[in-house]
């Protein structure tokens, strides 16, 4: 028998009983004291006490009704005495629609986070609470593939500033780079061995999935200062995860999830990878352009197998290759080449992007020839992007 209340307790479907088990294992390392699940209107669906008091109906109330007006907003809590806390979280489905609430009484302590944050750092808590709302609203979770849901990956998410030289706007660039964060590793460095397993044929993008969930929930977290501040951050996107036919539709999900603005976030797709890949990469290109995110071809030489791609509305950037830049101040033939792509790149509407740039002389050239931005480790240093909620995005930190 499910328990009673003093609000009509509707029948518990099956698949609500298990999500509500799926999430007290979400929240395992929370001292748990009672749990409730609610509708849109309030009403009681099920709770593990006997009975949902006044003063518990009246708070899911009141947190519906916020959750109604403020549409970012996750979660509605109120302090009891003894260090408890009361959390309702709400339950949207992916594109935003409320369909009901949970109701939490847990130790404030062992639950964690921040106010309007509660248990948000919990791996799959969020898309446990769309899955409650689907449910709710009698609606049938479409699958995901078996590698959507991740265990931790031992790394750390960094960001490069792009370094302006001719563009304007206010918007910051960034690049996400990854920094090992495994025990005995050189926590400034590229966690090599991962990246090399990304670019198998059959790795699944895995890591790319990390990567971007782990970077979603971030932005998610600081939407408000991205308001004020507005940056776009790039993903270098790995040969598993180009050649993986669900990565798109986990993307979307996830975006989603987050309720993000696309051209937030961006992918970097190596030119070689294009070369390789071109069925594969034109799917991508055009994938993108129907999610709203921005594409950079990465390593460009404007080779001539590339150019049809240019042609995709996606792609927002080209990233020079590197050896082309760093010739470019001594052989005249890699200076053309630069040219022709600064140039180039001005014709399509595109930023264009020089690499490894680490001296005066090589930025003021680069300036000259019409080239937007410059990117090297002696111009604006790596940083954990965690740091950027505590800095103003209009202030970049600069390492010389």
């Amino acid at each position: 028998m499910p328990p009673k209340s003093d609000t009509t307790i509707k029948t518990l479907p099956t698949k609500i009983e298990e999500l509500v088990l799926e999430i007290g294992e979400a929240l395992s390392g929370a001292k748990i004291y009672s749990t409730s699940v609610h509708d849109a209107t309030g009403e009681t669906i099920w709770t593990s006490e006997s009975v949902v008091g006044p003063d518990d109906h009246a708070l899911v109330l009141d947190a519906l009704d916020s959750f109604s007006l403020e549409q970012l907003r996750k979660s509605f809590e109120q302090k009891q005495d003894e260090g408890r806390i009361k959390v309702v979280f709400a339950a949207r489905e992916p594109r935003g629609a409320l369909r009901g609430a949970l109701l939490i009484q847990a130790s404030e302590r062992s639950l964690g986070g921040r106010e309007g944050e509660r248990g948000s750092m919990q791996r799959g808590f969020a898309r446990l609470l769309q899955r409650l709302a689907l449910r709710l609203a009698g609606k049938k979770p479409t699958a995901e593939p078996p590698s959507a849901e991740m265990p931790h990956l031992p790394v750390l998410l960094f960001v490069q500033q792009l370094l302006k030289l001719r563009s304007s706007g206010r918007t910051r660039r960034y690049e996400v780079l990854l920094r090992s964060d495994a025990p005995g590793k050189v926590t400034q460095k590229a966690p090599a061995d991962l990246i090399a397993a990304a670019e198998l044929p059959g790795s699944g993008g895995k890591l790319d999935r990390y990567v971007v969930d782990e970077l979603c929930r971030w932005l998610a977290e600081n939407h408000a200062q991205l308001e004020v501040d507005p940056a776009s951050f790039t993903v270098n996107l790995s040969t598993g995860a180009l050649l993986d036919e669900h990565f798109i539709g986990f993307l979307e999900k996830t975006m989603e999830a987050a309720r993000l603005g696309p051209r937030v976030l961006g992918f970097e797709v190596r030119e070689q990878q294009c070369l390789k890949h071109p069925k594969e990469a034109e799917r991508f290109f055009t994938a993108c352009d129907q999610l709203g995110c921005q594409v950079v071809i990465d390593d460009f030489t404007f080779h001539t197998g590339v150019l049809p791609l240019l042609r995709q509305r996606a792609v927002r950037m080209l990233k020079i290759d590197a050896e082309l830049t760093t010739a470019a101040l001594k052989d005249k033939v890699a200076q053309a080449q630069v040219v022709a792509i600064s140039q180039g790149s001005r014709v399509l509407g595109m930023h264009c992007v020089a690499k490894r740039i680490d001296s005066p002389m090589a930025r003021q050239w680069l300036s000259a020839v019409g080239v937007d931005f410059a990117q090297g480790f002696l111009l604006e240093g790596p940083l954990p992007i965690t740091q950027l909620a505590s800095l103003r995005l209009t202030e970049p930190v600069r390492r010389v």
